[in-house]
């Protein structure tokens, strides 16, 4: 039988977002359009390019400031989708995600991801998924070790496999994570779930990477150089966009990199600053490296895991992962939270000057606390 492939395309701004009602309201929404039942799919994608002065700074840190809009490239990804994949939900951060079936009940999902070029960092990518699954850090060297070739549609990729210990209430779990790292873009293919469901899965996962096929196209001429922000507007009346609480002095500006909103929050005569919220699959490194990364960004030396709990305070009783940092360094202040809601990591950050800052706070955790 002649199997003519299907299509299916979705907006991709994660990267490159200019309001949170844009974000949430649909730059994750898939138009799906079937032209033959159990076909392999075709995926359009549209993928961020990195044009930007900051580009560096939001690869070494996921939750770097961007200060103004950078246009993204297209591109196609398509792939042939192996016997009993099948299409499920994505999340905010996935562009596709599928789920198979294994023996028993038993599951695993694969999941594609795009993000900024992080090829530098995967001794750190390694030991994010090592962290995940409970496992110890390897050292820089011993982490790069573990990576292995794998092809990629046609080109040299990395993968790593990393796995939970046996026992639990529901058994060993596995992860299998290529990596393929293309012009400004990173490319992540994981196969995680059910350790026996995985394992079997695996040859259909490698032979899946291999019909990958990244196709770019040129970004629209009047998109051909980064442009400035556009001026403040009022952030998104009750009941339109996301469901957030968002105060209302508060206004929307454009995302950064690697935000999902931006606001900028009434100033104080020249005392000005700013909240910034990002989503990620994890905790992107732990509590106390998050901690030191936000007292480096306002000039504070870093602390010893002894003396975290006297940064940190926690957010919601119902939520006990859920914690809130303030720190100040003379007229600088950076108030952040992170909240884990549905298998995702929500952070908040409100820096700038003090005097705008402290005014914001009660304010500030509100909004925290608020479903997006």
């Amino acid at each position: 039988m002649n199997r003519e492939m299907s299509r299916f395309t979705r907006r991709v701004g994660f990267l490159n977002v200019a309001g949170a009602a844009g974000m949430l309201g649909g730059v994750l929404a898939a138009a799906v359009c079937f032209t033959g039942c159990g076909d392999p799919p075709i995926t359009a994608q549209r993928v961020p390019k990195e044009k930007d002065p900051h580009t560096a700074a939001a690869a070494a840190d996921p939750h770097a400031h961007g200060h103004g809009v950078t246009p993204p490239t297209r591109a196609a990804l398509e792939w042939k989708l192996p016997a009993g994949w099948k299409e499920a939900t994505t999340g905010r951060m996935a562009l596709a995600t599928f789920a198979i079936a294994g023996e028993g009940g038993a599951e695993a999902q694969v999941s594609v991801t795009a993000m900024p070029n992080i090829a530098e960092h995967e001794a750190d990518i390694v030991n994010m998924w090592r962290q995940q699954a409970g496992l110890p850090a390897l050292g820089k060297e011993e982490a790069k070790a573990s990576l292995q070739p794998v092809e990629v549609g046609g080109e040299k990729g990395r993968l790593f496999e990393v796995a939970t210990a046996a026992g639990g209430a529901t058994g060993p779990k596995r992860i299998v994570t290529a990596m393929a790292h293309r012009s400004d873009t990173s490319w992540f293919y994981k196969l995680t779930g059910d350790a026996k469901t995985v394992e079997a899965q695996k040859p259909a996962f490698l032979e899946f990477l291999k019909s990958i096929r990244v196709k770019e196209a040129a970004a629209p001429a009047e998109a051909a150089a980064p442009v400035a922000a556009p001026p403040p507007t009022p952030a998104p009346a009750a009941g339109s966009g996301p469901k957030w609480k968002v105060p209302a002095p508060w206004q929307t500006v454009a995302a950064g990199q690697m935000q999902l909103a931006k606001f900028a929050v009434p100033a104080r005569g020249s005392a000005k600053a700013e909240v910034a919220v990002s989503v990620f699959p994890s905790d992107t490194g732990g509590t106390l490296a998050n901690v030191n990364r936000w007292r480096g960004q306002i000039g504070l030396a870093p602390i010893a895991e002894a003396e975290l709990p006297k940064q940190i305070t926690a957010l919601d009783p119902a939520n006990p992962q859920a914690f809130l940092v303030d720190l100040k360094n003379n007229d600088r202040q950076l108030i952040a939270a992170i909240v884990p809601r549905g298998g995702q990591w929500f952070f908040y950050k409100l820096l700038g000057d003090a005097a705008a800052v402290t005014p914001e706070k009660d304010a500030f955790v509100a909004f925290v606390k608020s479903e997006p």
